[in-house]
């Protein structure tokens, strides 16, 4: 789930009530944090199932050559009638293309809401001016890793996804785009991304100091065991932060057998909220907290769950989506251990 602040979780979770069609999807959301809850099934899909998806560069080549945006600037907007960030995102884009102030950039939508009339009558209310596609299984906006809404992605000319996230506002979008419009080679699907921020974790280590559901204080870098630390940044009201913490003992255990350690950090909900809903489960790690959103500014974290994996001297080996596997191998490398040795039994999600 991508976020901001603890208001955007809750203005994105009432949107998604809004849905009546959504409902099987939401039933991991409903069920809370008491006890262990049920893995989702495929939530970004409202638990339906279809065709396989094609695989990302055949759908997002095909996306592109059928909107007519292959070898253009394009910014797509995935997002979710009855969001109203959504809605106030496409009103800016739709403004932006009616005045022309972006030369060369090509606009897009992708909508999410599986109800087609809904959607269509929405559109035609509004006069946006922009293409719709509609993406009611979610297929595109898995190709393009972009299932939280809305997410904005802006495509090169050469069909490679530049920038992936929330608004970055008109200022940065003309920016980009005319730097991205005078490119004249391809800089493959390795070229730079706009919006990254280095995170400077040799200090954060030792300035993130968030008590633990104790009252227990210290700094992160205390927490780090002798092969490590894997930290998994949640709340508690996303789905995908839900099954990650419903799977981090399993997880936990198994690099626990390698010196590795592993807590949860919990971000941007009240501590009473935290302390409910840590109190009806055994997630089997430590779990901190942080009222406020200093924490998650800090790390540069919009997207929870976020796993963060550090080696033994704090140095970054793995930050990205809590897809076990994933972190698996990095910490293999981390730890100088054979490629399958980790083996956790669970899969990890890899929505958010």
């Amino acid at each position: 789930m991508r976020w901001q602040s603890r208001g955007l979780a809750l203005r994105r979770l009432s949107a998604w009530m809004a849905l009546p069609a959504l409902a099987a999807g939401l039933a991991f959301v409903l069920y809370g944090c008491g006890g262990d809850a049920p893995p989702p099934q495929t939530p970004s899909t409202g638990g339906r199932t279809g065709p396989p998806a094609a695989s990302k560069p055949a759908a997002t080549e095909a996306f592109l050559k059928e909107q007519g945006l292959a070898g253009r600037v394009a910014l797509i907007q995935f997002g979710l009638v009855g969001c109203e960030l959504s809605e106030a995102g496409l009103k800016e884009m739709a403004g932006l293309n009616r005045a022309g102030k972006i030369q060369g950039l090509a606009y897009v939508r992708v909508e999410e809401n599986p109800d087609r009339k809904a959607a269509d009558d929405y559109f035609a209310a509004q006069a946006a001016g922009l293409p719709v596609h509609h993406d009611p299984e979610s297929a595109l906006a898995k190709a393009f890793d972009s299932t939280a809404w809305p997410t904005y992605v802006l495509v090169d000319k050469f069909g490679h996804v530049r920038y992936r996230g929330s608004w970055p506002g008109a200022e940065k979008v003309a920016e980009w785009a005319i730097l991205l419009r005078e490119e004249g080679a391809d800089r493959g699907p390795g070229a730079p991304m706009f919006g990254v921020a280095a995170v400077d974790v040799p200090r954060l280590l030792s300035e993130t100091k968030l008590p633990d559901l104790k009252g227990d204080t210290k700094p992160l870098r205390e927490h780090i065991g002798k092969g490590g630390l894997m930290a998994v940044f949640v709340d508690t009201k996303c789905p995908f932060s839900g099954q990650a913490i419903g799977e981090i003992k399993t997880v936990a255990a198994t690099l626990a057998k390698h010196n590795v350690s592993a807590l949860l950090i919990n971000i941007g909900e009240r501590k009473k909220a935290v302390e409910e809903c840590y109190a009806q489960r055994d997630v089997g790690v430590p779990v901190l907290y942080d009222v406020s959103t200093a924490t998650q500014k800090a790390w540069k974290v919009d997207v929870v769950p976020t796993a963060v994996l550090f080696n033994s001297g704090g140095a970054v080996a793995y930050r990205g989506k809590a897809v076990w596997k994933d972190v698996g191998a990095a910490a293999e490398k981390a730890l100088g251990l054979p490629a399958g040795t980790l083996k956790f039994g669970v899969a990890g999600t890899g929505f958010g």
